[in-house]
């Protein structure tokens, strides 16, 4: 009877020990899940205080909460493909997460930080950041459906780096003028509408996923680190980030019009699909 009772326990132990495995099999699939819903939580935390926000500090942390989305989006992705529990579920719900982190909480940070004068003027101009954000994100899902793409281009501006600017101008005008809100609701519309119009366009920006960083080029990746580095301690840290996000616009525009050139005068190129973003940067 003892003999048979230490079978059984034995036969237990070893279901249970299937059944952690399994689950453990199954937890790690939340985890990259995990960081996606935290950019929506920061993303919400940043719109409940930009419409709150009643002094600098507010809306200071309103923006840096979007840093922290993009951290999270830049993880999520990462963390998948580590833990190799990549699944369609996580990329709908990363898509649906950037829609809210990248499109309305950018949006509702501009409004409160420079067009409430204008009213529903101002909102309007909101929305069309928020849609402009939400049909990138579309047009990349219907791409990815179908297969499209290599890994040198993004197809138009990436809605994480749209709410980088926002960030970068927001804190570069708190720290020049400790004020909460600025009086220049007609250039705040200007770039809610250029980066809006930049998401959905079909400006080529690169990746630079396939750039070798050995040689000139890694010289030249250094040189640039270092000048936004020497930048940062010399001037404000968010005047580098401001500087580092036009230079990249305009670098995307740049290849834009020398492209268009290109084709206006009939020379050849080849040909590439210009669509290029994985779950980690795909907005």
């Amino acid at each position: 009877m003892r003999e048979r009772s230490v079978s059984f326990d034995a036969v237990g132990a070893a279901a249970r020990s299937k059944v952690y495995r399994m689950d453990f099999r199954r937890a790690k699939y939340i985890l990259p899940n995990l960081f996606t819903l935290s950019s929506v939580c920061a993303g919400l935390y940043s719109i409940h205080l930009s419409t709150l926000a009643q002094n600098v500090a507010d809306i200071t942390m309103a923006a840096w909460l979007l840093v922290v989305c993009m951290v999270c989006d830049a993880l999520d992705g990462r963390v998948a493909r580590m833990t190799q529990t990549e699944t369609e579920l996580g990329i709908q719900l990363d898509s649906l997460a950037d829609a809210i982190s990248f499109g309305v909480a950018p949006a509702f940070l501009l409004y409160h930080w420079g067009m409430t004068e204008w009213g529903l003027v101002g909102m309007f101009v909101a929305f069309v950041y928020v849609g402009c954000a939400v049909l990138r994100l579309a047009r990349f899902n219907v791409l990815a459906g179908q297969g499209a793409g290599t890994k040198r281009y993004f197809l138009g501006l990436p809605t994480p780096l749209a709410a980088g600017t926002v960030v970068s101008l927001v804190l570069a005008h708190v720290a020049f003028t400790e004020m909460a809100t600025t009086a220049a609701a007609m250039s705040v519309a200007a770039v809610t509408l250029l980066l809006a119009g930049l998401m959905v366009s079909n400006v080529r920006y690169r990746t630079f996923k396939d750039v070798n960083l050995q040689g000139r080029t890694g010289l030249a990746a250094g040189a640039v680190v270092t000048a936004a580095a020497v930048g940062s301690v010399i001037f404000q840290p968010s005047i580098t980030f401001v500087l580092l996000m036009v230079a990249y616009i305009i670098l995307g525009l740049g290849g834009g019009l020398m492209h268009l050139g290109k084709t206006l005068f009939g020379e050849s190129e080849d040909e590439e699909p210009i669509f290029a973003e994985a779950r980690d940067n795909e907005s």
